[in-house]
């Protein structure tokens, strides 16, 4: 028999949506603010690693229904490839438009995959329904 308790979405599961949408709003923030007389290709190139963000923040937004281990491992997949990313972009960073872009990806998508990892998560994600 199943408890309202047991039911609840854990700490770690929460943070990581609400950083997950966070980040999303931030994407559209930083992509609005930086692309104020951009080429098409200059605004294509900052748009590319903001989709993927945008997509696991999509993801998030299954967590409180039947969402599966699946889920949670390509979320936090699609995230490291960001973060690959983002990190190469700090190190080239030639304007400070373009360091806080990166690094900002980089501080709030790092805790969304720490949270992610841990067991309380796991557990979440492959809970029986």
């Amino acid at each position: 028999m199943k408890t309202a308790r047991a039911a609840e979405m854990p700490r770690q599961v929460r943070a990581a949506q609400l950083l997950l949408y966070v980040l999303g709003v931030s994407g559209l923030i930083v992509v609005l603010a930086l692309s104020d007389g951009m080429s098409s290709y200059g605004l294509g190139e900052l748009m590319a690693p903001w989709l993927l963000v945008w997509l696991c923040a999509l993801l998030a937004l299954t967590y409180e229904g039947s969402a599966k281990g699946g889920i949670r491992l390509t979320t936090i997949v699609v995230m490291v490839f960001v973060l690959l990313g983002s990190a190469g972009e700090v190190a080239d960073a030639a304007a400070p438009g373009e360091f806080l872009d990166a690094a900002l990806r980089i501080a709030l998508g790092l805790p969304v995959v720490v949270c992610l990892c841990l067991p309380e998560a796991t557990d979440w994600f492959e809970r029986e329904r």
